[in-house]
């Protein structure tokens, strides 16, 4: 008999998302818009760009100016001023002779009040965008050294019934084991029946929580065998206080920890545990031994892309606003991929040191290695993956691909990019 869980829906304390779901919030009721004059907001190189700027005032054209900053995807300034209104609208020209996201930042002051602020961005020639980023000449030796230790840990799966509502499914809590004596934790779904049948594997974004049941469930119902799972070292299912407390404590920054060694940095087991997962769904006798398809969204989004590109059993990825891309950005006047892995010294260069062992986990030396069909998903003015660090991957992976460019969206999932998604995750696994 299955054992009945009351699955408490855990603390899931999304930094980047709920920032950026903030901004979002605010921008939508701000009195301050700013788009580009084309709806796509796609340019090639010289061609004239207009950012069309709109403020309105107790529902009516607002009077004054308003300042405005025109940066690379957000870094630096390539022209500041300020610009007049007439009847609340103002305009503000550039021309771009090189590949870049060009952001234009406008702030409005009314009388009396706090500064309003809105963005809106260009990418010119986004294509021809090239990654900082450079590959170590040991990068695949010491991954496959990595992966030959984990080789040598047993699995050692441990899977508790869970009970759900979607008939002919059945879902598993389940602890595999890691290097170092540490584990994966996830939930495993499968439809009833010996298959064959293909299988996905879903990798959260940044924060502390439950891996998510819902998913398990959702995807073995259409089908699939089905790994949702962690990044952390921690049972599903706790309260919601329980996550909070990790997230405050001791996973507290955990996307830097130990940083200064490729050895012990706190991704290092995540990587491998997303290697071991698909250790156990190929390990099924139920698998096709045909589709085995990773997606993830922002930190997800980031390891999807590692994943794909450290395990040849992978047959497909979708990575939407993908973080750990271009770590080297600000060295070059361009942003860096979340977490911002190096900082900066007194010298405003990036610390070398950490730099160099950022190289080992850089999303884009990965995706340079994909050799399968790719999606992405980009948010043109998203201010913690930024696009251009989205774009140097993108452009790197020599394989069938394709991205859902959202001109106005910040650090979240944009529609198209969600029915994409659902039409490509069952494409990929032979639905």
């Amino acid at each position: 008999m299955m054992k009945k869980w009351t699955v408490k829906c855990g603390f899931l304390l999304v930094a980047m998302v709920m920032i950026a779901g903030v901004v979002q919030a605010a921008a939508a009721k701000s009195p301050v818009s700013v788009v580009t004059d084309r709806a796509d907001a796609i340019y090639a190189k010289n061609d004239p760009i207009s950012f069309n700027i709109k403020v309105l005032s107790e529902d009516a054209s607002a009077a004054g100016s308003v300042k405005y900053v025109i940066s690379n995807d957000g870094m630096g300034s390539l022209k500041s001023g300020s610009v007049n209104l007439q009847d609340g609208a103002a305009q503000v020209s550039w021309t771009q002779a090189t590949p870049m996201i060009v952001r234009c930042t406008v702030t409005y002051t009314p009388a009396g009040g706090k500064p309003v602020s809105a963005m809106a961005a260009a990418a010119v020639s986004p294509y021809e965008i090239q990654p900082t980023a450079t590959t170590p000449d040991d990068f695949m030796k010491y991954w496959n050294a990595q992966k030959a230790e984990l080789a040598k840990v047993p699995m050692d799966a441990q899977l508790t019934p869970v009970e759900v509502k979607t008939p002919n499914v059945e879902v598993y809590d389940i602890t595999l084991a890691n290097v170092n004596g540490a584990h994966v934790h996830g939930y495993f779904g499968k439809p009833k029946g010996n298959g064959p049948f293909p299988a996905v594997m879903r990798i959260p974004g940044a924060g502390v929580g439950s891996a998510s049941l819902g998913y398990a469930e959702q995807m073995a119902a259409q089908g699939f065998l089905v790994m949702s799972i962690s990044v952390h070292d921690l049972p599903n299912a706790q309260s919601a206080q329980f996550y909070k407390d990790q997230f405050a404590g001791p996973l507290k920054g955990y996307y830097l920890q130990n940083r200064n060694n490729r050895d012990t940095y706190y991704f290092h087991r995540t990587v491998l545990g997303n290697v071991r997962s698909i250790d156990y769904l190929t390990s099924r006798p139920e698998w096709d031994h045909k589709h085995m398809v990773v997606n993830g969204s922002s930190q997800g989004g980031g390891m999807t892309l590692i994943t794909t590109g450290l395990d040849s059993r992978v047959t497909a990825g979708a990575a939407n606003v993908p973080a750990l891309n271009d770590h080297s950005g600000r060295d070059f006047g361009r942003p860096s991929g979340w977490p911002q892995f190096a900082p900066l010294g007194a010298d405003g260069k990036l610390d070398p040191k950490i730099l160099q062992v950022s190289r080992y986990y850089d999303a884009v030396n990965f995706a340079r290695l994909i050799k399968v069909p790719m999606i992405f998903g980009v948010g043109l003015i998203d201010n913690t993956c930024h696009p251009t660090t989205v774009f140097s991957a993108y452009n790197v992976v020599k394989a069938p691909k394709k991205i859902d460019i959202a001109p106005l969206m910040g650090h979240a999932f944009d529609p198209a990019y969600n029915k994409m998604l659902a039409k490509f995750v069952m494409q990929q696994g032979g639905k």
